[in-house]
């Protein structure tokens, strides 16, 4: 019970936490075209940075191409050859400056090249970085929208998860509830079996001389079947008076079956004593199966002497083979069979005219 009350606990509180979810969950009809558009949004996002990436790398590039461009340097051929003793003809020297110039002009012209694409580097990375700022904001503010709002078929499977968990709280509770009502049923039950337990002791107490007169009368009659008598013991217990019966070798059908036999000639003995019961006490020969010859006999004859001493009719119903397997002395069997005897060894035997084959 404690475990269901720990579930029914945590159940409510998540049934109530989603309840207060949808009570604030508001529904916003394009929500899906909001989200596809945030998806665009970021995956273009993404793109201009690739692409700003590459730029920036180029600039680098090209800014570190603008600085190491300059002409050659070229040493002064007069100085050289005046050096050498020689002296360069005019020719020679137009030739030179032709070629000073030429690499003057290719280096001007590389420069102005990278500085053009170093220009349009940055402008690219400028209006990418303007681009970028304008598709953020523009997806802030859907984010901020999609935060605070939902769109309907989510609010269906909130609205239908909150239905699960409150069916789950209310078989929960209904459990529970069902364990209390047996837990203190059983309490109750406990509390009357407790007070019926009190009047039976009670009631012990008070026919404490009539359970002694019990006790003395099976004692006696199984002191006359066996020289290790066997003794009868009655309990007071919650669920009723126990009764036990305790003689040597009990765990034998046969001897079961005497403590039977010893318990039947206690009643029958007390109800003589009271001048109350039928008047007769009748076997048949199952009570007998499983016991030992000898002690058939001695059962008999313990059944007709009481029979004779407290005045009732003790009968009893058997098969002549059974019966007269052994002999007692002082005891015949014959002495108590009845006239009428059941027999099939002539045509005319039987039991209102049938034959038992």
């Amino acid at each position: 019970m404690a475990e269901l009350r720990t579930q029914l606990t945590i159940e409510e509180d998540r049934f109530e936490s989603l309840k207060g979810e949808i009570a604030q969950f508001r529904v916003y009809p394009e929500y899906r075209e909001l989200e596809g558009e945030a998806d665009r949004l970021t995956h273009r996002l993404g793109e201009l940075a690739n692409d700003n990436a590459i730029d920036l790398a180029m600039i680098r590039n090209l800014e570190s191409a603008f600085e190491s461009e300059a002409p050659p340097e070229m040493t002064d051929l007069d100085a050289v050859y005046a050096e050498a003793g020689a002296a360069l003809p005019n020719l020679v020297k137009r030739r030179y400056q032709d070629v000073r110039d030429f690499h003057s002009s290719v280096v001007r012209n590389r420069r102005e090249y990278l500085a053009g694409e170093l220009t349009e580097a940055r402008r690219r990375v400028t209006a990418r970085g303007q681009e970028i700022s304008a598709l953020d904001e523009r997806r802030s503010m859907i984010m901020e929208t999609l935060d605070s709002h939902g769109a309907l078929d989510q609010f269906t499977k909130l609205q239908a998860e909150l239905g699960r968990r409150e069916s789950r709280v209310e078989a929960l509770r209904q459990r529970l509830d069902s364990a209390e009502k047996l837990e203190g049923g059983k309490s109750e039950l406990d509390i009357e079996r407790g007070r019926l337990l009190q009047r039976l002791r009670l009631d012990f107490r008070e026919q404490e001389g009539r359970l002694k007169e019990a006790i003395r009368a099976y004692q006696k009659t199984s002191e006359r079947l066996y020289e290790d008598a066997g003794s009868m013991y009655v309990d007071e217990t919650a669920n009723g008076p126990s009764f036990c019966f305790e003689i040597q070798g009990s765990r034998s059908e046969g001897i079961k079956n005497m403590q039977i036999f010893c318990f039947d000639m206690m009643l029958m003995r007390l109800c003589a004593q009271r001048g109350v019961g039928p008047g007769f006490l009748m076997h048949d020969s199952h009570l007998f199966d499983g016991v030992d010859g000898r002690q058939v006999i001695s059962a008999l004859r313990v059944g007709a002497e009481t029979a004779e001493e407290l005045g009732f009719q003790y009968i009893v119903t058997m098969n002549e083979d059974d019966a007269y397997k052994e002999r007692e002395d002082g005891f015949d069997l014959n002495d108590y069979a009845l006239d009428v005897r059941l027999t099939d060894a002539t045509e005319d035997g039987g039991l209102f005219g049938l034959r038992f084959d």
